[in-house]
């Protein structure tokens, strides 16, 4: 019943850890290594501003309204810096498309201004939920055949429409799906040499792009568009340009046409910066103004990226989590967190291997000090602190002290060794014996009054065996607590410590043989065999 019991506490602790685990992963991103990045992009906007007549400076205030990128559920901004030196500023929502703009002010204005604003857009792995948007009314469009001017009986229709209705008609004819005739609609947009198309643009304006005359057909047809303007992330670009490309709303939702390949599925490469028709930037006053766009990609940890999102939905996981704790606070337990990853260690080593070992965590502890020292430089200290240790305990044994003199005599020994060991490194230049005090000295101390003892009682095979067990224990329990990605998940994930506790229980309803035992009684069960054929052949013979 009681194993029954451990089982199930077992597997609930286990069960509550790795869906705390995984919940962080794939909620909140949290990366399983500490290696994983991510990318993001410098996004910096230049404006150059110079004064056009430089000889009647301050003469008109000066207005400029430049517009900012927009968030969306692949890219997020952050860290959203102005640079303007003497200007006031604020920003803006301007209108219902979401697009937002900064209004920078200055009553007298020098020969030449000049304004930053710089970004950081993180794409993020998976698109954040949106809230549903409602439908866009139908295009009141003045080339949609219910708009246009009723015919007289005879007159003919103006050149214009019959154009858009033959671009239109075409466009249907190649397609079978909402999808298929906007992309048909795109390429014959884009066809400058088609009679048509240029008799729209001459009815429009010579200057109307292929985005426009597009989306003025789907408009005429009754499909909802918007003209979206925006950048490319590339690896870098000084000079970006501004592209141009359109969205249509197309089964709920707004969908890019990629202005390169004319082809879906651009949110995956491009940041919207406005949406509309209008400019960049607009600016009033005694002024003109250059804007230069500069794309930089750089590669951040993905923790760092976890950390700000988990920041921004005040998630209870990063509430309680030790990246708020002060930065000495967090070193410690880094240090502590791998502590019940020794104990595992150590006991498994114990109840399933059969190892011994002097004390129940000496090992542990001595693998901790190992982590400051080195793993060679701690195995020479551990060695030659114990050697000596024993030699003294025994010159005092043969003085007959008293148990806790004795003990607190040894102590004062290893304390003398390890001080001069520290001094005779520091002589030789060596970094070692900086690190010699985080021994634990008590736990020496201990160990060496254990060996000693078991020396007297069983001999020294039994000692040196139980010895270098012990150290094996240590040295296993040392790649174990200073493995870097074992580290990292355990501060990262400390419902971890859950599985671990999970773990550490089952261990102790281990009740079987050994791996030790096994090799043990091997002799024994040989021998055991030999008789039982021997008790064969005698009875065959008789």
């Amino acid at each position: 019943m009681r194993s029954l019991q451990v089982w199930v506490v077992a597997l609930i602790l286990a069960g509550l850890g790795i869906f705390m685990m995984l919940y962080k992963h794939f909620t909140l991103e949290f990366p399983l290594t500490p290696d994983t990045t991510y990318k993001s992009w410098y996004v910096e906007a230049r404006v150059d501003l110079a004064s056009k007549n430089p000889w009647r400076q301050g003469d008109k205030p000066v207005v400029f309204n430049l517009q900012l990128p927009h968030h969306s559920e692949r890219f997020v901004l952050v860290d959203e810096n102005i640079v303007a030196r003497g200007f006031g500023y604020e920003i803006t929502e301007t209108d219902d498309e979401g697009n937002r703009a900064a209004v920078f002010s200055k009553r007298r204005m020098d020969s030449k201004e000049t304004i930053f604003y710089r970004a950081v857009v993180y794409e993020l792995d998976s698109p954040t939920a949106q809230a549903a948007e409602e439908a866009p009314p139908e295009p009141d469009s003045p080339y949609s055949k219910k708009n246009r001017p009723k015919l007289e009986e005879g007159e003919q229709d103006a050149p214009i429409y019959v154009a858009v209705d033959a671009l239109i008609a075409e466009a249907r004819e190649k397609s079978a799906s909402p999808r298929t005739f906007v992309r048909e609609i795109t390429k014959l947009a884009r066809d400058a040499a088609d009679d048509r198309v240029q008799l729209v643009r001459d009815a429009v304006g010579q200057n109307v792009t292929a985005v426009e005359i597009a989306s003025l057909l789907l408009a005429a047809d009754g499909i909802p568009t918007r003209i979206a303007h925006g950048l490319a992330l590339t690896e870098g670009e000084r000079r970006a340009t501004m592209m141009q490309w359109l969205e249509v709303y197309l089964k709920g939702e707004w969908v890019g046409i990629d202005p390169v390949h004319q082809s879906f599925g651009l949110k995956d490469r491009y940041i919207v910066w406005w949406y509309g028709d209008r400019a960049l930037y607009s600016l009033e006053g005694n002024a003109r103004a250059e804007a230069m766009i500069a794309v930089r990609q750089n590669t951040n940890n993905a923790l760092t990226r976890a950390i700000w999102k988990s920041g921004q939905l005040a998630d209870l996981f990063l509430t309680f989590s030790f990246y708020n704790l002060p930065l000495d606070a967090q070193l410690v337990f880094g240090v502590l967190l791998m502590l019940p990853v020794g104990g595992l260690v150590l006991a498994f080593l114990r109840q399933v291997v059969g190892l011994k070992t002097f004390g129940t965590f000496m090992p542990v502890l001595v693998a901790l000090a190992f982590r400051e020292t080195g793993l060679l430089s701690g195995i020479l200290l551990f060695t030659l602190v114990v050697a000596l240790g024993l030699f003294i305990r025994n010159y005092f044994d043969h003085l007959k002290l008293l148990l806790v003199p004795r003990l607190a005599s040894v102590l004062t020994v290893v304390v003398i060794v390890l001080s001069l060991l520290a001094m005779i490194t520091n002589q030789l230049g060596l970094v070692v014996g900086l690190s010699i005090s985080l021994f634990p000295i008590v736990v020496l101390t201990m160990t060496i009054e254990r060996m000693t003892l078991l020396w007297e009682e069983y001999g020294s095979d039994e000692a040196l065996k139980t010895g270098l067990s012990s150290m094996f224990c240590a040295i296993i329990a040392y790649f174990a607590m200073n493995n870097a990605t074992l580290g990292y998940l355990m501060f990262a994930f400390p419902e971890l410590l859950l599985v671990v506790l999970a773990l550490t229980m089952l261990l102790g309803r281990y009740n079987h043989y050994k791996l030790t035992e096994y090799i043990r009684f091997r002799q024994l069960q040989r021998s055991l065999a030999e008789l039982e054929k021997k008790e064969k052949n005698g009875a065959r013979d008789s």
